[in-house]
């Protein structure tokens, strides 16, 4: 009961002691792992010079090989191509990682930032199925997609990966070739689209926001 009486100063020190613990450890990751401070715009668009994965560069025993990113109002699409382990998935999951942790208020693993307003983050990575659910690996990976392209808007960024993997060949890629082309047309948000399907990179010749990485 004596406590009771103090139950507001006691939630108000809390939460002060919690704001400090997590800013702490933003300025000390900032300062230990070299970390930039990103710049916030108004203007549309992510740019990012010399990006790093927070996690796969502590945890490779090779040197980490910083990347670039550019999406703007001119390029707000790339489609991203390469051999298996070739860094696809990492490039994209790092954006993704740099884009939240510079909206959480922390500096980024990158050289410089700038970054225009995002608000949502949408992904589609990995392969998983709902056996329970009575759901396949395809059919989550559909479920999955077809959500981002109902909720995704100018404002989001999207990630998505290997759409279309999970059924024969020409139906994934037309199933990756309508996605691109929808979320181009109607989302009109920046993604980064990795994939297997080479015929896909035609569509930067169509589609005047889609580039090819």
């Amino acid at each position: 009961e004596d406590l009771v009486q103090e139950l507001g100063s006691l939630i108000a020190s809390a939460t002060a002691i919690a704001e400090l613990d997590v800013l702490n450890n933003f300025a000390e990751r900032a300062v230990d792992l070299d970390y930039c401070q990103p710049e916030l715009s108004l203007e549309p668009g992510i740019v990012i010079e010399n990006g790093r994965h927070p996690v796969v560069e502590k945890v490779t025993p090779e040197p980490f090989v910083a990347n670039d990113l550019c999406l703007n109002q001119q390029q707000k699409m790339l489609i991203i191509t390469g051999p298996n382990m070739g860094g696809k998935s990492t490039y994209m999951r790092q954006t993704a990682l740099i884009v939240l942790l510079a909206l959480c208020g922390s500096y980024v693993p990158a050289s410089a930032v700038k970054l225009g307003p995002i608000d949502r983050i949408f992904t589609r990575i990995g392969s998983s199925d709902d056996l329970a659910g009575g759901r396949s690996t395809f059919m989550v990976e559909m479920v999955e997609t077809a959500a981002i392209l109902n909720q995704a808007g100018p404002g989001a960024l999207v990630i998505l990966d290997e759409i279309g993997r999970g059924t024969a060949t020409y139906d994934g890629l037309s199933i990756a070739w309508a996605t691109l082309e929808h979320l181009h047309d109607a989302n009109r948000c920046r993604t980064l689209f990795a994939t297997h399907y080479h015929e896909l990179t035609a569509l930067a010749d169509r589609l005047k926001g889609l580039r090819c990485a």
